[in-house]
């Protein structure tokens, strides 16, 4: 069975047209942290197209005891500011109340005053477009995607298992809704019908391409009708289709059975594509504990792991270790992540302390992570879910235990910043070497470079968050 994830639906409101083409520039998610009564809070922020959104709110681990909620808002523009005024209650936590935010958005960057209070500061950054397309595309630990050029169902079929995936089988109302949004969001006119993955040759539409069972179904009424004997494959239906006595028979999203023309189709793609045998276990085992980041999502496990993806690992593992969220950081100096599919996660990461730069101005977030890194990276989550005051400036205040771990014979080729990180990570079973007695820290020639050794793969880094959060949580 597919792991589920709860989605909250925002109520659409009434508004005037001056205020929703207002609200429609400013669209988006933002997240980020605002001071109020409570300290420091997490915030997400959702703009809708209209005049309409969601703010929620949450505790940041160390910065404050602020309980988890959210509200509905109206956006509005008043002396060319950007306010937010809370309308409805989501999820109320008792003696809280709505806050109103005025500022103004510069560079992706909504900042201003909480309830018109000086001392009460906020600061969102909007997402970018590619971390927005990765966070849209994934349900369930499960990635989707809408391919808009036309392939016959066989041909799509084909072509998604090609892209190491398949085509979608909807397995409950909550992914038939979430392909729902998947079209809603697209350009498709209203006559492209989208294959699915399932067909009369599987078993007269009982079966998924996957093999699953079809126990789940939105068949249109009177389908499947095998209209004129050749309509042996199954699609969603864009738009309303026919009707009788004033009324749809085959309403919009439903199910259908056609023939094989050309039609646009949606790829799924399990929680990986690829994984070596003695890491699928684990992998399963992070996917059901969260540890298993969207950007990682639908990927070949086996491959090197970059230091982009890894700043999203370590904010997922930070997230299980303490129960609560990270923000990203509203002082980051990095110049090279703008337009990175893990720029939300590196500014996470940055913000809690488990990542830092290749250099002042620079993150290199396409760089391959080294085995002696992800034991640093690993180890500074550790320590700011034990310590939440600690930080990178503060690392030489606190000490961590690496006694009566036997050294590598290559304990010379490991960066002098790392060993702690490497032996202490071995010590609580997180890592270990690669035989002989040798850790394998870091590419040391051009030759090592090249055949990618001591580079961590994405499989290795999952595996080791896990046994972190297995190993290492500290004690609540």
């Amino acid at each position: 069975m597919k792991k589920l994830i709860l989605f909250i639906s925002t109520i659409l409101c009434a508004s005037f047209a001056a205020a929703a083409a207002y609200a429609s520039e400013y669209s988006g998610t933002y997240e980020g942290w605002y001071y109020a009564a409570q300290g420091q809070t997490g915030v997400t922020l959702t703009i809708n197209d209209d005049d309409t959104g969601v703010f929620e709110f949450y505790n940041m681990p160390g910065k404050s005891n602020a309980k988890d909620g959210s509200y509905r808002v109206t956006v509005s523009s008043e002396n060319g500011e950007l306010v937010i005024e809370g309308t409805e209650w989501i999820d109320h936590p008792s003696s809280y109340a709505f806050v109103t935010l005025r500022g103004t958005l510069s560079d992706g960057v909504y900042s201003g005053e909480v309830n018109s209070n000086s001392s009460w500061s906020f600061v969102l950054s909007r997402n970018n477009e590619s971390y927005q397309q990765v966070a849209d595309s994934v349900f369930g630990n499960h990635k989707y995607e809408l391919i808009t050029d036309g392939l016959s169902w066989k041909n799509a079929k084909a072509k998604c298992e090609e892209m190491g995936g398949h085509l979608v089988a909807i397995n409950s109302e909550e992914e038939q809704r979430f392909i729902e949004g998947l079209l809603a969001a697209s350009d498709l006119s209203s006559s492209d019908d989208v294959w699915i993955g399932t067909s009369r040759e599987l078993g007269e539409f009982t079966q998924w391409v996957t093999g699953e069972p079809v126990d789940y179904s939105l068949w249109g009424y009177p389908q499947p009708d095998n209209l004129s004997g050749s309509q042996n494959y199954a699609v969603i239906v864009n738009g309303d289709r026919g009707s009788e006595n004033g009324s749809y028979y085959i309403k919009k999203y439903e199910w259908d059975d056609n023939s094989g023309s050309s039609r646009p189709y949606i790829c799924e793609w399990d929680t990986w594509s690829d994984a070596a045998e003695w890491s699928t276990p684990e992998l399963q085992a992070a996917a059901d504990n969260g540890l298993i980041p969207d950007v990682l999502v639908g990927k070949d496990m086996t491959r090197p792991i970059t230091r982009g993806e890894f700043a999203a690992v370590s904010v997922n593992l930070f997230e299980a270790m303490t129960g609560g969220r990270a923000v990203m950081a509203s002082d980051c100096p990095f110049t090279d992540i703008a337009e990175d599919e893990s720029r939300n996660y590196i500014l996470k990461a940055y913000n809690i302390g488990a990542v830092n730069g290749m250099s002042e101005t620079t993150y290199e977030p396409s760089a391959l992570l080294q085995r002696e890194q992800l034991a640093t990276m690993l180890t500074r989550v550790y320590k700011r879910s034990e310590w939440p005051e600690w930080t990178l400036e503060t690392d030489d205040e606190y000490t961590i235990n690496y006694s009566g771990v036997k050294k590598f014979d290559d304990d010379s080729l490991i960066s002098d910043y790392a060993k702690p990180s490497v032996y202490f990570m071995v010590k609580y079973n997180v890592l270990s070497g690669i035989g002989d007695n040798k850790f394998a820290p870091r590419n040391t020639t051009s030759a090592e470079e090249a055949s990618g050794y001591a580079n961590a793969t994405r499989e290795q880094a999952v595996v080791m968050s896990l046994r972190s959060f297995e190993n290492l949580k500290p004690e609540n």
